[in-house]
């Protein structure tokens, strides 16, 4: 298994650096903060909102930027695409969603080997006419069974900005031709689920990733 992970994060942090590049042209990114926040030795489920095709490509660039080269669950749909599915299936991708139970499994195990994963937690790209005065769509509790099953904290990411990139129902990126988008990502504490509800662990969420959007 470590040998196996170890092949697995050099080809994330391989392709993460042939995204830079090409990201480079399209966006400008400001993390906030510029490091991640301790997260206390535990295992970490990260989790984000979700606007764009594109957030797929910032989040492996973010996660590079930020040493946590997080296995990311995706719809199963994108790895229906060949090329696109083979580059997913190539960083560790998980197929996730339409009631795939293996994900959870994968998930579960991959936090145990002491790797991240991440997650969009709205399920689905949530174009502006289906976001909540928040800011945000409706959140799939899915990542807290997985945060309580690890033992594991969750961060909240707020993303603004990847729509400039890449619009919500657009089947291309936007050519920059008025000066590159600015993409922002915020983070801070982690949650904890310890005694507390699926409920009240996704209204944390929720509150603070649009807190994050809020402030962007």
């Amino acid at each position: 298994m470590p040998d196996s992970q170890d092949a697995d994060i050099a080809r994330f942090t391989k392709w993460a650096r042939r995204v830079r590049p090409l990201g480079h042209v399209l966006r400008r990114i400001e993390y906030r903060p510029e490091s991640m926040p301790d997260l206390v030795g535990r295992p970490v489920v990260m989790v984000a909102n979700h606007r764009s095709l594109a957030d797929v490509f910032l989040a492996v660039e973010a996660l590079d930027h930020y040493d946590l080269p997080a296995r990311c669950l995706v719809r199963a749909k994108y790895f229906e695409n060949g090329i696109a599915g083979r580059w997913l299936s190539t960083i560790g991708c998980i197929p996730a969603g339409d009631g795939n139970r293996e994900s959870v499994d994968i998930a579960l195990e991959t936090l145990a080997a002491g790797r991240p994963v991440a997650v969009m937690i709205e399920g689905r790209i949530v174009p502006p006419d289906r976001r909540e005065s928040d800011g945000m769509g409706e959140i799939r509790p899915g990542f807290v069974e997985i945060a309580r099953k690890a033992d594991a904290e969750i961060l909240p990411i707020g993303i603004v900005g990847s729509d400039d990139i890449w619009r919500s129902r657009g089947s291309l990126p936007r050519v920059p031709w008025r000066g590159r988008a600015k993409v922002v990502l915020t983070t801070g504490t982690t949650i904890s689920v310890d005694g507390k509800s699926d409920e009240v662990v996704i209204a944390e969420t929720r509150a603070m990733i649009a807190g994050y959007l809020a402030e962007s």
